[in-house]
């Protein structure tokens, strides 16, 4: 649910400790993922925002984390939300209190099936939810030209929808052969959001079609399935989402590349989980436990799970 920022001359005071918050969060330490500090002190919030931590703070409202680590909200940078079979808000009811604050959709299958009106409804719905759903709009509807779908969106579909403001650009460019071969449809929208996030999807592609398709201004890549593929694509220049959904499961195979090195350009995503093993097992939480046990470090594990997922999605205000 979009919130309006306060006043910026009221949001120093407070975070200058001028005036109380609103509320604090007192007790606990704040696990910096970028140096990998516990830091003491209240965590001081005004109006939704968080105005400070490390330090003495009063505020209306206390509350007590004694014993607690407070770490980013985690962003999960790649999903269908209805491939989860339920509605957003639903969605956004299940995986908010497993700490999932962020997360970036692509409404392809509802698309697929009544085109920019299934886009619609998500852009709605990403205004009256808790959480901050953003959306990337699907470039390939219908996947190939082999399947029977419901619709068809094109370029020109696409260019009235990209100025609200819960979308984050292209979503995944299935239609690999077609960026690397310059079909003209999909060169069409890939120049439509030239300079904008564009989402990946290119699985085994290598050598010199995946030059072509980096070339083509694509940016992330969750189809990496071995340590080998996906410490290629970090190479030339792609951001790799670590996949573990309730199909697709990746995280075992690529676990070895995560690191403290790597997880400036490394994310975590879902694509996507159904709602037995969200309430089982977890979602995001779930990927960070098992990166952890396999013995990944815990300042790699929630960069990655946060901070490096805002970098890659342009999002300044949070991750840290």
């Amino acid at each position: 649910m979009r919130q309006e920022r306060p006043e910026l001359e009221a949001l120093i005071a407070v975070a200058r400790g001028e005036v109380p918050a609103d509320t604090l969060l007192r007790g606990g330490e704040v696990f910096d993922v970028v140096t990998g500090a516990l830091i003491a002190g209240d965590v001081a919030i005004f109006q939704g925002i968080i105005a400070g931590i490390g330090a003495d703070y009063e505020a209306r409202e206390i509350v007590d984390v004694s014993g607690l680590t407070l770490v980013p909200g985690f962003v999960d940078t790649h999903l269908h939300v209805e491939s989860s079979l339920v509605t957003p808000f639903e969605f956004d009811r299940c995986v908010g209190p497993r700490g999932v604050t962020t997360a970036i959709c692509d409404p392809h299958e509802i698309a697929n099936v009544i085109g920019v009106a299934g886009l619609q409804y998500f852009l709605d719905a990403s205004e009256r939810v808790l959480m901050d759903l953003r959306v990337n709009l699907s470039s390939c509807v219908p996947s190939t030209e082999m399947e029977t779908a419901g619709a068809r969106i094109e370029a020109e579909d696409l260019a009235p929808l990209m100025s609200h403001p819960q979308v984050s650009g292209l979503a995944e460019v299935m239609n690999y052969p077609g960026v690397v071969h310059r079909d003209a449809g999909i060169m069409a929208k890939l120049k439509l959001f030239e300079g904008q996030h564009i989402d990946g999807h290119a699985p085994l592609l290598s050598g010199l079609d995946l030059n072509a398709y980096v070339s083509a201004g694509v940016r992330t890549e969750h189809e990496a399935t071995s340590a080998e593929e996906a410490r290629e694509k970090l190479q030339k220049g792609l951001r790799v989402l670590i996949r573990e959904g309730s199909v697709s499961k990746d995280l075992e195979a690529l676990a070895e590349l995560l690191d403290d090195f790597t997880s400036p350009y490394m994310c975590l995503c879902t694509d996507d989980r159904n709602p037995l093993d969200i309430a089982e097992e977890g979602h995001l939480d779930y990927m960070i436990r098992r990166l952890i046990e396999r013995g990944c470090s815990a300042r790699a594990v929630y960069r990655a799970a946060s901070l490096s997922a805002a970098e890659a999605f342009g999002l300044k205000d949070r991750g840290q």
